[in-house]
């Protein structure tokens, strides 16, 4: 089993390596593996099911394509070690789809929120509005515009990281400390 995080040093730089968890990764593989099942049991047997047999067979087709998709993609998360979070002594590097660099200078703080029992850790930033409105991709920008409800276009959730929530979130407060001290 991998650690829960890759402390690297060196002289000049601190950083910190967050990758993905394998267990919950492994788990979310034999989810859609099982779903994959469901949905060939929908196209073999529709007459199985009340109502009609073509419905039930392209819900069966629907269930196969988006669950084997997902699972080809869990498996690709278990062969590479993915990393999620890189925090440095410059800020922090979000690696999602689209790649972001928040400096520790732009953070104000931490809060923390639940939604639908899914702790997320909301990363408070100066200018939310300067932000979003610099941000060329169109995507991404209705993305940040949504999450302004929760009060920041930012947000990490700690859900497939190889670090419980309170901990990562004891880690960025702990930094933001240390990071901002240093870069005033």
């Amino acid at each position: 089993m991998s650690q829960k995080f890759k402390i690297m040093e060196n002289k000049t730089e601190h950083i910190i390596r967050l990758y993905s968890n394998k267990k919950k990764t492994l788990l979310m593989l034999i989810g859609s593996l099982l779903f994959v099942a469901g949905g060939i049991f929908f196209v073999m047997h529709p007459e199985s099911f009340d109502g009609e047999p073509l419905i039930t067979r392209m819900i069966g087709i629907l269930c196969i394509l988006f669950f084997c998709f997902a699972a080809i993609v869990f498996v690709r998360y278990l062969i590479s070690n993915r990393l999620l979070l890189e925090i440095t002594d410059q800020g922090l590097h979000i690696v999602d789809i689209h790649k972001t660099f928040i400096e520790w200078q732009d953070i104000s703080g931490f809060k923390e929120i639940a939604i639908y029992s899914t702790p997320i850790i909301i990363i408070l930033i100066k200018n939310s509005k300067a932000v979003i409105d610099d941000e060329p991709n169109m995507i991404k920008k209705k993305m940040m515009q949504f999450n302004m409800n929760y009060g920041s276009p930012y947000n990490l959730s700690s859900g497939n990281m190889a670090i419980r929530h309170k901990e990562l979130f004891r880690l960025l407060n702990e930094k933001l400390i240390k990071y901002s001290n240093n870069n005033e």
